[in-house]
């Protein structure tokens, strides 16, 4: 029962992430619309799943979940950060210009390359973190104008974007990475193969 209770998370991120991409070779500006629900629950099961339950978990994952929002406001009303773009409407309610969701996405993000990122150094740790922050990144950005996820005022992705992506993960991961990592969490690092592989399949056939 232990087992199967390990697995049943990740079925239910691979068949919400498995409808969700089909849906949007389907009829993409109908499931679009689905992707806050999607990231929510999916993020849900993540944190739920974590062994290590205390306190300075959530407000880890909480931190890290402002301070990204935070950033992302600086980002979008300034363009000093990754450039100058804006956010579309699929992730729902905006605040300063940045949908809520956004700083949840960088917090379970940030939680799920830190378990995912099994070296002893710390250095080496955060660096390894950094690095599959933007290689995500990398293919999301293909797909973001496309699925009405944000849009980069001069139509290209700046080099900058992804500097400063790895430059903002690397100091986070520094930060945070004790209270992130004190338990493995088998959901956490599965959610981002399921993300990878997501958009990695849409940056193939879109």
């Amino acid at each position: 029962m232990n087992h199967l209770k390990k697995y049943i998370p990740l079925i239910i991120i691979c068949i919400l992430h498995l409808v969700g991409l089909c849906g949007f070779f389907i009829d993409h500006t109908t499931f679009q619309s689905l992707s806050p629900l999607n990231l929510i629950f999916s993020s849900l099961l993540v944190i739920f799943m974590s062994s290590y339950k205390r306190t300075d978990f959530y407000i880890s994952i909480i931190a890290v979940s402002i301070i990204g929002f935070l950033i992302e406001v600086i980002g979008v009303n300034t363009g000093y950060v990754f450039g100058r773009y804006y956010y579309g409407q699929s992730f729902g309610y905006h605040l300063f210009s940045v949908p809520l969701l956004i700083g949840l996405n960088w917090g379970v993000l940030l939680y799920s390359t830190l378990q995912l990122s099994n070296f002893n150094n710390p250095l080496i740790k955060s660096f390894f973190g950094a690095f599959l922050m933007v290689l995500l990144d990398f293919f999301i950005e293909q797909n973001a104008p496309l699925y009405d996820f944000w849009y980069w005022n001069d139509g290209f992705i700046p080099l900058q974007n992804y500097i400063a992506w790895f430059l903002i993960s690397l100091v986070l991961n520094l930060i945070f990475q004790k209270k992130l990592t004190q338990s493995s969490n088998f959901t956490a690092k599965a959610f981002y193969i399921v993300q990878f592989l997501f958009f990695f399949v849409l940056y193939l056939f879109s």
